[in-house]
Protein backbone atom coordinates (compact mmCIF):
# COMPACT_ATOMS: atom_id res chain seq x y z
CA UNK A 1 0.00 0.00 0.00
CA UNK A 2 1.56 2.88 -1.14
CA UNK A 3 0.05 5.37 1.24
CA UNK A 4 -2.99 6.02 3.42
CA UNK A 5 -5.57 7.33 0.81
CA UNK A 6 -5.21 4.23 -1.07
CA UNK A 7 -6.58 2.30 1.96
CA UNK A 8 -9.28 5.02 2.17
CA UNK A 9 -10.32 4.36 -1.68
CA UNK A 10 -10.29 0.38 -1.62
CA UNK A 11 -12.45 0.58 1.31
CA UNK A 12 -14.84 2.83 -0.55
CA UNK A 13 -15.29 0.19 -3.54
CA UNK A 14 -18.31 -1.65 -2.72
CA UNK A 15 -17.27 -4.78 -1.87
CA UNK A 16 -20.63 -6.88 -2.99
CA UNK A 17 -19.53 -5.83 -6.42
CA UNK A 18 -15.82 -5.31 -7.15
CA UNK A 19 -13.63 -7.50 -5.31
CA UNK A 20 -9.78 -5.54 -4.37
CA UNK A 21 -6.60 -7.06 -3.34
CA UNK A 22 -3.99 -4.75 -1.45
CA UNK A 23 -0.64 -5.85 -1.27
CA UNK A 24 1.01 -4.24 2.04
CA UNK A 25 3.98 -4.85 4.44
CA UNK A 26 2.96 -6.48 7.75
CA UNK A 27 4.69 -9.49 10.17
CA UNK A 28 1.42 -11.18 10.58
CA UNK A 29 -2.05 -11.29 9.36
CA UNK A 30 -2.92 -9.62 12.27
CA UNK A 31 -0.51 -6.86 11.60
CA UNK A 32 -1.90 -6.23 8.11
CA UNK A 33 -5.34 -5.64 9.88
CA UNK A 34 -3.75 -2.93 11.55
CA UNK A 35 -2.08 -1.55 9.21
CA UNK A 36 -4.86 -1.58 7.02
CA UNK A 37 -7.24 -0.04 9.80
CA UNK A 38 -4.71 2.28 10.45
CA UNK A 39 -4.84 4.11 7.20
CA UNK A 40 -8.77 3.53 6.32
CA UNK A 41 -8.59 5.73 9.94
CA UNK A 42 -12.38 4.27 10.28
CA UNK A 43 -12.53 0.70 12.24
CA UNK A 44 -15.89 0.32 11.19
CA UNK A 45 -15.48 1.36 7.26
CA UNK A 46 -12.30 -1.26 7.39
CA UNK A 47 -13.65 -3.89 8.72
CA UNK A 48 -17.05 -3.81 6.44
CA UNK A 49 -15.41 -4.88 3.38
CA UNK A 50 -12.44 -7.62 4.48
CA UNK A 51 -13.16 -10.59 3.73
CA UNK A 52 -9.92 -12.20 3.76
CA UNK A 53 -6.58 -12.16 4.83
CA UNK A 54 -3.34 -13.52 3.80
CA UNK A 55 0.18 -12.92 5.29
CA UNK A 56 3.94 -13.92 3.80
CA UNK A 57 7.22 -14.52 4.62
CA UNK A 58 9.75 -15.98 2.16
CA UNK A 59 12.46 -18.41 4.05
CA UNK A 60 15.41 -19.92 1.96
CA UNK A 61 15.47 -23.36 0.70
CA UNK A 62 18.65 -25.77 1.67
CA UNK A 63 20.82 -27.26 -0.86
CA UNK A 64 19.61 -30.57 -1.41
CA UNK A 65 23.34 -31.14 -2.54
CA UNK A 66 24.97 -30.37 0.83
CA UNK A 67 22.41 -30.18 3.57
CA UNK A 68 23.63 -32.25 6.71
CA UNK A 69 21.26 -33.94 8.75
CA UNK A 70 21.36 -33.78 12.39
CA UNK A 71 19.05 -35.39 15.21
CA UNK A 72 17.60 -32.93 17.62
CA UNK A 73 17.42 -32.72 21.11
CA UNK A 74 14.13 -34.03 23.00
CA UNK A 75 14.43 -29.85 24.47
CA UNK A 76 14.75 -28.77 21.56
CA UNK A 77 11.48 -30.53 19.97
CA UNK A 78 9.48 -29.27 23.34
CA UNK A 79 10.64 -25.52 22.66
CA UNK A 80 9.64 -25.60 19.45
CA UNK A 81 5.79 -27.31 19.86
CA UNK A 82 7.18 -30.20 17.78
CA UNK A 83 6.52 -33.99 18.99
CA UNK A 84 9.85 -36.00 20.14
CA UNK A 85 8.18 -39.13 18.88
CA UNK A 86 7.45 -37.98 15.48
CA UNK A 87 11.00 -35.43 14.56
CA UNK A 88 13.83 -38.01 14.23
CA UNK A 89 16.15 -35.75 12.00
CA UNK A 90 15.86 -32.28 10.80
CA UNK A 91 18.97 -30.54 8.72
CA UNK A 92 20.99 -27.71 8.79
CA UNK A 93 22.40 -25.95 6.20
CA UNK A 94 25.95 -27.26 5.30
CA UNK A 95 28.17 -25.76 2.35
CA UNK A 96 30.56 -28.33 1.95
CA UNK A 97 30.80 -32.15 0.62
CA UNK A 98 32.95 -34.81 0.43
CA UNK A 99 34.76 -35.65 -2.90
CA UNK A 100 37.00 -37.89 -3.07
CA UNK A 101 36.91 -38.17 0.83
CA UNK A 102 37.97 -34.54 0.78
CA UNK A 103 35.59 -31.19 1.57
CA UNK A 104 35.09 -29.04 -0.70
CA UNK A 105 33.01 -25.65 -1.44
CA UNK A 106 29.44 -27.37 -2.56
CA UNK A 107 29.38 -26.91 -6.23
CA UNK A 108 25.92 -26.50 -6.38
CA UNK A 109 25.03 -23.61 -3.72
CA UNK A 110 28.39 -21.97 -3.46
CA UNK A 111 29.25 -22.97 -0.02
CA UNK A 112 26.14 -20.63 1.14
CA UNK A 113 24.17 -23.48 2.13
CA UNK A 114 20.86 -22.66 0.55
CA UNK A 115 19.58 -22.52 -2.93
CA UNK A 116 16.23 -20.21 -3.38
CA UNK A 117 13.39 -19.37 -1.51
CA UNK A 118 10.08 -21.07 -0.36
CA UNK A 119 6.96 -18.81 0.69
CA UNK A 120 5.29 -19.96 3.79
CA UNK A 121 1.38 -18.41 4.22
CA UNK A 122 -0.65 -17.41 7.26
CA UNK A 123 -4.62 -17.27 5.14
CA UNK A 124 -7.62 -16.44 7.14
CA UNK A 125 -10.92 -15.89 5.57
CA UNK A 126 -13.05 -13.61 7.68
CA UNK A 127 -16.84 -13.84 8.39
CA UNK A 128 -19.05 -11.29 10.27
CA UNK A 129 -17.54 -12.30 13.87
CA UNK A 130 -14.33 -11.04 12.93
CA UNK A 131 -15.55 -8.23 10.80
CA UNK A 132 -16.73 -6.71 14.34
CA UNK A 133 -14.27 -7.58 16.13
CA UNK A 134 -11.88 -5.26 13.93
CA UNK A 135 -14.66 -3.15 13.63
CA UNK A 136 -14.34 -1.91 17.40
CA UNK A 137 -10.44 -2.40 17.40
CA UNK A 138 -10.44 -5.39 19.81
CA UNK A 139 -7.20 -7.24 17.96
CA UNK A 140 -6.63 -9.47 20.96
CA UNK A 141 -9.92 -11.19 20.74
CA UNK A 142 -9.41 -11.12 17.18
CA UNK A 143 -6.24 -12.76 17.64
CA UNK A 144 -7.95 -15.29 19.66
CA UNK A 145 -11.05 -15.89 17.11
CA UNK A 146 -8.48 -16.69 14.65
CA UNK A 147 -6.63 -19.08 16.63
CA UNK A 148 -10.14 -20.76 17.31
CA UNK A 149 -10.20 -22.10 13.62
CA UNK A 150 -6.73 -24.04 14.32
CA UNK A 151 -5.19 -22.48 10.78
CA UNK A 152 -1.52 -22.08 10.84
CA UNK A 153 0.27 -19.32 11.26
CA UNK A 154 3.43 -17.76 10.04
CA UNK A 155 5.41 -19.96 12.20
CA UNK A 156 3.61 -23.21 12.29
CA UNK A 157 4.34 -22.74 8.63
CA UNK A 158 7.85 -22.80 8.69
CA UNK A 159 8.57 -25.43 11.07
CA UNK A 160 6.81 -28.18 9.00
CA UNK A 161 8.79 -26.97 6.06
CA UNK A 162 11.92 -27.30 8.51
CA UNK A 163 10.22 -30.96 9.47
CA UNK A 164 10.31 -31.58 5.68
CA UNK A 165 13.77 -31.20 5.19
CA UNK A 166 13.09 -27.70 2.93
CA UNK A 167 14.71 -25.37 5.76
CA UNK A 168 16.48 -25.30 8.96
CA UNK A 169 15.71 -24.02 12.56
CA UNK A 170 17.82 -21.21 12.33
CA UNK A 171 15.87 -19.98 9.15
CA UNK A 172 12.31 -20.41 10.97
CA UNK A 173 14.05 -18.54 13.79
CA UNK A 174 15.39 -15.81 11.47
CA UNK A 175 12.14 -14.94 9.31
CA UNK A 176 9.75 -15.34 12.69
CA UNK A 177 11.96 -13.65 15.23
CA UNK A 178 10.22 -9.91 16.10
CA UNK A 179 11.68 -7.17 14.29
CA UNK A 180 14.40 -5.33 15.73
CA UNK A 181 13.84 -1.84 17.18
CA UNK A 182 16.36 0.70 15.38
CA UNK A 183 19.64 0.99 17.66
CA UNK A 184 19.46 -2.28 19.46
CA UNK A 185 21.83 -4.91 19.51
CA UNK A 186 21.71 -7.48 17.47
CA UNK A 187 20.71 -10.99 18.68
CA UNK A 188 22.14 -13.73 18.09
CA UNK A 189 19.14 -15.45 15.81
CA UNK A 190 19.12 -11.53 13.93
CA UNK A 191 22.83 -11.78 13.11
CA UNK A 192 22.04 -14.97 11.64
Amino acid sequence: MPDANTGVEVARVDSSRTRVYLGLRADSAIAAIQTYVKAVNDPAVAAKGLHGVVAQKLLRRLCPNCRAAYQPSPDMLKKMGLPADKVSQLFRKGGQVLIKNKPETCPMCGGGGYLQQEGVFEVHALGQEERDLIAKGDYASLKAALKKKRLPGIQESALKKAVEGVTSVEEVIRITAPPQAPGAPKTAAAAS
